[in-house]
């Protein structure tokens, strides 16, 4: 297929697909794949869910789209479920996760009424594309080109509490931070770091900023990731998963300080609309009805412990890390050899910092689609080894 009218800003790999359903794909010729990285997270239910199906064609047939000036029924009532499975908090909607972070980033220029606006984020994170989400990225391969970037983005070493101290000045408004990063090549935050920066949060009157873009929505085996590490955020950024396959995001604020951004202050044409709103208050459904969380817990526990035993057996295999179905695999050798064979083999996963192979896919995946997977990684591992 011809791509001659598409700015080349991806690199495609494999062929035309047409067709999607739970953790397989269809390609334009009939070939089926296996998908054990659907949308960098965003397919938490598998491709096209029924339930999901059903009610983008309902709504969609009653009304798609409101502007935020007028009222309708599903805004209120998503927002009420996702404070409902997070913390007491107000909520604003928005699109992508990059929107959702600029709208944390606004607000904390506004937390810090003109005195403080320096945001310390964290080496190798990943926050979006967009100047304000990109600033405050941890990794000069997707900023260099851009610069000079937004003022008041500084970087602290992950899972380094000295580190980040060191980075405080008079200036210093917030933290923002990934609880695993991603992009970053799936790096855990250690439980007592986290612990030390939210309580230095709350001691000098910092905002504890977490992007749950890619953990939340019961990836990591709890609703979102904080829930781990036992601290409640000031803000937390959601997406990808939100919306089950649909466009979403939202900024969770805390409701002690939420009312100081007020009406004009901030605005997401799209955000929120009914499809979108009743599609991710749909997904919340779907979740608890199904019983994704515990399917999430036991399906893990089986996958880190095949892989851990592929490490024993493969020496090229440094660590497996991750929490849930978010998963990393340290190589000593490049990652996109992996990920190019088991595309030939109809296998999709993904790879990042070159030598990270990463495996995340639907929560409600079966053990028999897993072990279809990881049988194809053991044989391509074998061949390589």
């Amino acid at each position: 297929m011809k791509e001659k009218f598409l700015l080349p800003v991806y690199r495609r790999e494999g062929p035309v697909f047409v067709k999607g359903k739970g953790s397989f794909l269809w390609d334009k010729g009939g070939g089926c794949y296996l998908d054990l990285f659907p949308g960098w997270g965003v397919g938490i239910l598998g491709h096209s869910h029924p339930r999901i199906c059903r009610v983008i064609k309902d709504q969609s047939q009653s009304l798609i789209f409101l502007p935020n000036n007028l009222r309708h029924q599903w805004q209120p009532r998503l927002s009420k479920e996702i404070v409902k499975n997070a913390f007491g908090a107000k909520v604003f909607f928005a699109n992508s996760g990059a929107e959702a972070i600029e709208a944390a980033l606004k607000f904390s220029r506004l937390y810090g009424k003109g005195r403080r606006f320096e945001v310390i984020s964290m080496s190798n994170s990943f926050h979006g594309r967009t100047f304000g989400a990109l600033s405050a990225t941890g990794q000069e391969k997707h900023k260099e080109a851009f610069k000079p970037l937004l003022p008041g983005c500084k970087q602290g070493k992950f899972n380094d509490f000295g580190d980040f101290r060191k980075k405080i000045t008079k200036k210093t408004v917030a933290v923002l931070l990934e609880l695993i990063q991603g992009e970053g090549g799936v790096n855990v935050a250690d439980k007592q770091y986290i612990k030390a920066l939210s309580n230095f949060c709350k001691v000098h009157d910092l905002l504890f900023i977490v992007d749950e873009v890619q953990t939340g929505m019961g990836r990591t085996g709890k609703m979102f990731c904080y829930e781990h590490y036992g601290v409640k955020p000031d803000i937390m950024v959601l997406s990808k998963g939100l919306g089950g396959g649909f466009p979403v995001s939202c900024m969770l604020v805390r409701n002690k300080i939420a009312d100081i951004m007020g009406p004009g202050l901030h605005a997401s044409t799209f955000g929120g609309n009914p499809l979108a709103a009743r599609v991710s208050f749909e997904v919340f459904k779907v979740i608890k009805d199904e019983n994704i969380l515990v399917n999430v817990n036991r399906m893990s526990k089986y996958l880190f412990g095949r892989l851990g035993s592929f490490k024993k057996k493969f020496e090229c295999i440094k660590e497996v890390r991750g929490m849930g179905l978010m998963i990393g695999l340290e190589l000593s050798i490049k990652a996109k050899e992996i990920f190019e064979r088991a595309l030939k083999k109809k296998l999709i996963v993904n790879y990042t910092h070159e030598n990270v192979l990463r495996i995340m896919p639907a929560l409600n995946i079966k053990r028999k689609e897993l072990d279809k997977g990881l049988d194809i990684l053991e044989e391509i591992f074998e061949r390589i080894q």
